[in-house]
């Protein structure tokens, strides 16, 4: 169900005082009425966040927002699990905080504000502080949407905020950009790495025929649309990020499942923007973070599974192929696994049979994605591709932004054979010529399977048929036990099992 704002939409809004860090090192202390409660309405004051009086808050009331606003720190739980000292690792994060004589909370916690206070017998009322431009943007091109996307749009116009689950190749941009058409309000679209960035430019410009201003590299162009890098906007001082993010009605951010990282959840709880729109494919967090999501982005506007799209020929099924290799370890202790990893990298045998397999697809037409988590490996590979003959390149960020998008733009068009890459191409890779990717470096998180699956699923007129070959180090036990957690994501969002090949 999508409630969040519904009922205070409307068609302006007014600046109020900024915000500071959402999550603090330790419980905040919030002083308590000692008077009878007899006043049954709470004010709440939405901006950046919710914000009640400190001693208005019903001792009910506040014992409840506590408890749901503390999460487990992985952090601590790492430490503890490596048998490290947590030192001053807290054990519980508090995504609550007190400033001056206000409780401030996240603003998607609105939904557990609403339970926690009806069962303890108030009502809230809503004092509307967030921010809607007067100006508005010019008449915008209609953006064709699916009808997914379009409930999308029109759940986040009713609502004001929510995160929209789609997998790879179903158009969260597309989505976006029909948003921004159809709210017409000064947006900021925020992304962790300038090759998004530029992405999200094109978008922009081809859909809407907008040039985005861009905030990172350097640059501070902003526009009433702009595009940010978190990490360049994290480094502003208060003042002007303040004054920066006041002047959004929509704020958009992609790869939305990073939002535990602090440096954008305390972007996210600075922007009073009244729209908030979360796009990830991947929302399911491993650290145990995942309420995060709902917390400063609101409830989901759209879920919508891979099995839906490919029934509808939205997007293509590939086939998961396994080749093991003969690569072997003494693994024995956590010590171990970063030798084992170099050892991997450099071992010659396996890196000829990597070379063959890619080789082969490639010379037969296919566009290869080939993925390892080492630059020096990475670098091997597409020298060694390269020397067969082939237009293979490596991808990392040892590469130029400007290089890096020339490649994938050869790629895109077919000019392209191979691009070898490091996690730079776990998101946002938008190439669906892709029909071969090869997993050369071993891993199991279940976010980055969905992200490397999603690749090959976008359509494409040439494309004739879609493969991962995941290359299997079955003799030695932690790796193959990696492998068996594979498996069992390809078969959780594809259906299907990974068949062993012949090597």
């Amino acid at each position: 169900m999508v409630e969040d704002f519904s009922e205070m939409h409307g068609d302006g809004g007014r600046v109020v005082s900024r915000t500071q860090d959402s999550s603090v090192e330790a419980a905040p202390s919030v002083p308590a009425r000692n008077a009878g409660w007899d006043k049954r309405t709470l004010r709440v004051r939405v901006d950046a966040g919710l914000r009640l009086a400190a001693g208005d808050v019903p001792p009910k009331v506040l014992e409840g927002l506590c408890g749901a606003l503390s999460l487990p720190n992985p952090a601590f739980l790492k430490l503890v699990r490596l048998h490290k000292r947590p030192g001053a690792e807290p054990q519980t994060l508090y995504f609550f905080r007190q400033e001056s004589r206000e409780l401030v909370l996240p603003r998607g916690a609105i939904h557990l504000l609403r339970r926690i206070a009806d069962e303890a017998g108030y009502a809230l009322a809503i004092d509307d502080a967030r921010v809607f431009p007067e100006k508005r943007l010019p008449k915008l091109p209609e953006v064709s949407l699916r009808d997914y996307q379009a409930a999308a749009v029109d759940r986040l116009a009713k609502a004001t905020q929510g995160t929209a689950v789609l997998p790879c190749g179903a158009g969260k941009s597309v989505l976006a950009v029909g948003a921004i058409s159809r709210l017409r309000t000064p947006t900021l679209i925020l992304v962790h790495t300038l090759d998004l960035a530029e992405q999200w430019r094109e978008h922009v410009r081809e859909r809407l025929g907008l040039e985005a201003g861009l905030v990172g590299a350097g640059e501070e162009d902003v526009r009433p649309v702009t595009v940010a890098v978190v990490q360049s906007l994290a480094r502003w001082e208060e003042a002007k990020l303040d004054a920066f993010l006041h002047g959004f009605g929509l704020l958009v951010l992609d790869e939305a499942h990073h939002i535990a990282a602090s440096a954008f959840h305390r972007l996210v709880d600075r922007c009073p923007a009244r729209y908030r729109l979360g796009l990830t494919a991947t929302p399911e967090r491993e650290d145990g973070l995942t309420p995060l999501l709902r917390l400063y982005l609101g409830a989901p506007l759209a879920v919508v599974k891979h099995e839906d799209l490919v029934a509808r020929g939205v997007l293509v099924v590939p086939e998961v192929r396994a080749v093991e290799t003969d690569f072997d370890f003494p693994y024995g202790r956590a010590a171990d696994y970063a030798p084992m990893l170099e050892a991997l990298a450099e071992d010659t045998a396996r890196n000829d049979l990597i070379v063959g397999a890619v080789a082969r697809e490639a010379w037969a037409g296919h566009v290869c994605l080939v993925l390892t988590g080492r630059v020096e490996h990475c670098e091997l590979l597409a020298r060694r591709l390269s020397a067969t003959g082939l237009s293979a390149a490596a991808l990392t960020s040892g590469v130029s932004r400007e290089e890096r998008k020339a490649l994938v733009d050869k790629a895109r068009t077919g000019r392209m054979s191979v691009l070898v890459a490091t996690s730079l191409a776990d998101e946002g890779l938008d190439l669906p010529r892709l029909s071969r990717v090869f997993l050369a470096y071993p891993g199991r998180a279940r976010g980055r399977t969905v992200q490397r699956l999603g690749r090959l699923m976008r359509p494409h007129p040439e494309k004739k048929s879609a493969v991962l070959i995941d290359f299997v180090d079955a003799r030695v036990p932690l790796l193959r036990r990696h492998h068996a957690e594979r498996r069992q994501q390809y078969a959780s969002v594809l259906g299907v099992t990974a068949r062993a090949n012949a090597n």
